[in-house]
């Protein structure tokens, strides 16, 4: 395939590769071949298995007789719950897979991320800030829980959960969390610290919904969209140990400048608890948490992964995959990046280009003035600033499920021709910038890419396509 289009634009095949790309790193991610690498039916029992840990058995939930190896006593049918914009595709799978041993249960998911399900409820919540439906949702999943009393539960989690999977603490309104949720989302904070907060203002996340299954065998799927796949940190860790404090979040709100603009209930929740007053999250360690295996299915890596074997396929040669995760501010993350393809293309021989993959989530502090776009929005067009009028290069940023920021685009195209098409096209980068507003320059280029909602979340992937400015081409093999 040519890569050459008309002069001052991308070329469409390598706009076409870079989609491509993306697309098998989300096939690599399909809920089917993740749920059945670690969950099977053997004569009469559901086992479960972590290939982390060398495809030992994690647990095993069977009506048969207890005491070897991992093997407990339950009673017949699961129960399954949980929460994410993948978590639909997840139950999907485990109905697939288990067929009449799943007894029931409720999932929730976004808007958009629904599908149909047979013997498992499907229920709405608000994202990525939570609603009502997100607060009656999460009681419909308590009350599964509860009217099963001895069943084996398993607990589906994947990115987003945070925002669906809602039970106010004693003492708070689910006001008082959505105020707190949206000033976190417009600081800056990471998801790391903001998940701190939202864990100790939370009746069933840091460890908390483990507390509802006392009684119950139960593991916990996640397909993980942090940094480094921390239990605790994914969906807030509802069936882990906490290892934050209630300290940590208030440290967390000063460093944000938040503790005089949260709702007065939530700082004196957290300083109560900081007294001592109201219980701390359970820790790792604790007993009946430590009963509860859980295992992630996919992560930021499984997708590269993808990527990469697509990649090398199709004939590339030179791919290098970034395992040090993105984080940290946008701009930052992308004047890095920019950086990473000048050496690149510094360094490349031959007339194949070279592949950069990495992956991650960084943070956009917007304020409250601020326009359209996401993460990902805006990492294209930083890089396109920092490169501009740099020929030999091509960049994708998307998020793997499919939406970046409050737009219907999972990311934007940026090469080195992105900033003077803006200019003609009568738009300034620096000002989109300026105004957090990516989404309708981007939109004016047609340069967004669109996936709809994927179903799964891993965070986002960066993929660039690096070339000599002469004597080029792509591998035969796209």
């Amino acid at each position: 395939m040519s890569p050459h289009g008309a002069p001052g634009v991308m070329p469409p095949a390598v706009r076409a590769t870079l989609a491509a790309l993306f697309s098998a790193a989300l096939a690599r991610l399909e809920p089917l071949h993740l749920v059945r690498r670690v969950l099977h039916r053997r004569a009469g029992a559901v086992v479960l298995t972590d290939p982390r840990r060398g495809g030992r058995p994690a647990v095993l939930m069977a009506d048969a007789q207890p005491g070897r190896g991992r093997a407990v006593a339950v009673a017949p049918g699961v129960v399954v719950v949980g929460a994410g914009k993948g978590a639909a595709g997840l139950a999907a799978a485990v109905e697939a897979t288990l067929g009449a041993s799943v007894a029931g249960g409720v999932v929730i998911v976004p808007a958009g991320c629904e599908r149909p399900l047979a013997r498992i409820a499907l229920a709405v919540g608000g994202h990525p800030v939570p609603d009502r439906r997100s607060a009656a949702a999460t009681a419909r999943l308590l009350v599964a829980i509860a009217g099963a009393p001895g069943a084996p539960v398993l607990v589906l989690l994947t990115g987003g959960a945070s925002s669906l999977l809602v039970a106010p603490a004693e003492g708070l309104t689910l006001a008082d969390k959505r105020r707190t949720n949206a000033l976190l989302l417009a600081s800056g904070a990471c998801i790391g610290e903001m998940n701190v907060v939202r864990k100790h203002l939370s009746a069933v996340k840091g460890g908390r919904l483990a507390e509802h299954l006392a009684g119950h065998r139960a593991a916990t799927l996640v397909v993980s969209d942090v940094p480094g796949d921390d239990v605790s940190v994914i969906a807030s860790g509802p069936t882990v140990g906490d290892p934050t404090t209630y300290a940590d979040a208030c440290r967390i709100l000063a460093a944000h400048d938040l503790e005089g603009r949260v709702p007065a209930r939530v700082l004196g929740h957290l300083e109560r608890g900081m007294a001592g007053t109201v219980a701390e999250t359970p820790k790792p360690g604790t007993p009946t948490l430590e009963r509860m295996p859980t295992i992630v299915l996919a992560s930021n890596a499984t997708a590269r992964a993808g990527t990469v074997a697509a990649a090398r396929h199709r004939g590339f040669r030179l791919i290098v995959n970034v395992r040090r995760p993105l984080t940290g501010a946008t701009a930052d993350a992308a004047s890095a990046f920019a950086a990473r393809i000048r050496r690149c293309q510094a360094t490349l021989r031959g007339s194949l280009p070279a592949l950069l993959v990495a992956g991650g989530e960084t943070t956009v502090q917007v304020g409250t003035r601020a326009g359209r776009g996401g993460r990902n929005q805006e990492f294209a067009l930083e890089v396109a600033r920092v490169l501009a009028g740099r020929a030999g290069w091509a960049l994708l940023s998307a998020g793997t499920d499919g939406i970046d920021g409050p737009t219907d685009a999972a990311g934007a195209f940026a090469d080195g021709t992105t900033l003077a098409r803006a200019a003609r096209a009568g738009r300034s980068i620096a000002d989109a910038l300026a105004r957090h507003d990516a989404f309708p320059l981007l939109d004016a280029l047609g340069d967004l890419y669109r996936t709809g909602p994927t179903g799964t979340n891993v965070a986002d992937l960066k993929l660039a396509l690096v070339w000599k400015e002469r004597g080029w081409r792509l591998p035969r093999g796209v």
